[in-house]
């Protein structure tokens, strides 16, 4: 299975974003989840100690960031996770904003050409990707659970390129979560396998957990009950096993189980979640800040200066701010709590 988890995120990209786009080469940026966020002058602070131990703790503001493949992707359309983080801190008004990409690994995470980077398209007409980028703050990186599927005998490289990625982030952030990856099931095409398979899982869990307490970062895992019914093709989770999830990562964090009581709040969450999906992997990229930007149909139908995909995609962070300000409201109205000043 060499290669093949690489070649399956190119493959995915391409299906994912449209004919015309190819993987964003290296250039003169940076890696690219890196350059997906903000720089900072000073990068954000570690987790306070207590007893000895990284405490989890949020600051008021704080954007909390996910990075992973296709099981993560899917933290957004459950939002049962996002709901339990609000509902802990009501008052601290965080914001969440997932990076992660299907077919993401912690090898290669490609994206569409030009994709934040410094220097757009050569043609005429062309401008480079000009996106808000994503505040740095507490970033929770989630890989090992596909990349196991190679076995144990790349299991050094796996941890070479865990540990170069948690150095391209540490000059934004020292708030770093490296999440435990879930359980494969007896479910889907290849039930058979599970077990096999978890007993490969184990090794990289293990790998991931000394790695966070090499570079002293908070590891969490979510070591639920875990059961065929909570994943449809076995290897990731459904709609019942995102709410377990997110049962058990929420009391690592010492707020308590999670809370699913507020529809208003889980509304505003989905609603959050498609504006930031539709601004952070937009649709014609081509026509957006790739190689078609040049051509008539980049432009108005009657304004042909004007570049109607830019317009529709510089609209959208206001409308994340607007649907980010309900969910805070619900959140602390469904608590009963005010806001920190």
């Amino acid at each position: 299975m060499k290669r093949s988890l690489r070649r399956a995120a190119v493959f995915l990209v391409l299906v994912l974003t449209g004919p015309g786009l190819i993987v964003a080469a290296a250039d003169e940026d940076l890696p690219v989840i890196r350059r997906s966020f903000a720089e900072v002058s000073e990068p954000v602070p570690p987790f306070p100690l207590e007893h000895d131990r990284i405490r989890f703790r949020p600051r008021p503001g704080e954007t909390i960031t996910w990075v992973g493949g296709t099981e993560i992707v899917d933290l957004d359309r459950h939002g049962f996770l996002e709901a339990a983080l609000h509902l802990a801190y009501p008052d601290l008004g965080l914001r969440w904003r997932s990076l992660a990409w299907q077919g993401d690994t912690v090898y290669l995470q490609a994206r569409p050409m030009h994709f934040y980077t410094k220097s757009g398209d050569p043609q005429p007409g062309s401008i480079p990707d000009h996106r808000e980028r994503t505040e740095p703050g507490i970033v929770f990186i989630a890989f090992g659970k596909m990349e196991s599927l190679e076995g144990p005998g790349r299991l050094s490289d796996f941890i070479a390129a865990y540990a170069k990625l948690i150095d391209d982030l540490l000059p934004l952030t020292k708030r770093i979560v490296l999440v435990g990856p879930t359980p494969f099931f007896y479910s889907g095409p290849a039930p058979a396998l599970s077990e096999e398979r978890n007993i490969v899982l184990s090794s990289y869990f293990e790998a991931i957990k000394k790695l966070a307490a090499e570079r002293n970062l908070l590891f969490i895992l979510s070591d639920a009950e875990w059961n065929a019914g909570m994943s449809d093709n076995g290897v990731h989770l459904n709609e019942t096993g995102h709410r377990v999830f997110a049962e058990a990562i929420s009391s690592k964090f010492g707020v308590g189980r999670y809370r699913g009581d507020s529809p208003s709040l889980h509304d505003a969450i989905d609603r959050k979640n498609r504006l930031w999906q539709q601004y952070y992997r937009p649709s014609n990229w081509a026509f957006l800040f790739g190689d078609r930007q040049h051509v008539p149909a980049s432009r108005d139908v009657e304004k042909r200066e004007e570049r109607w995909f830019v317009r529709e995609i510089d609209s959208l962070p206001g409308l994340i701010a607007e649907a980010e300000a309900e969910i805070h409201r619900y959140a602390r109205e469904a608590t009963n709590t005010a806001p920190v000043k």
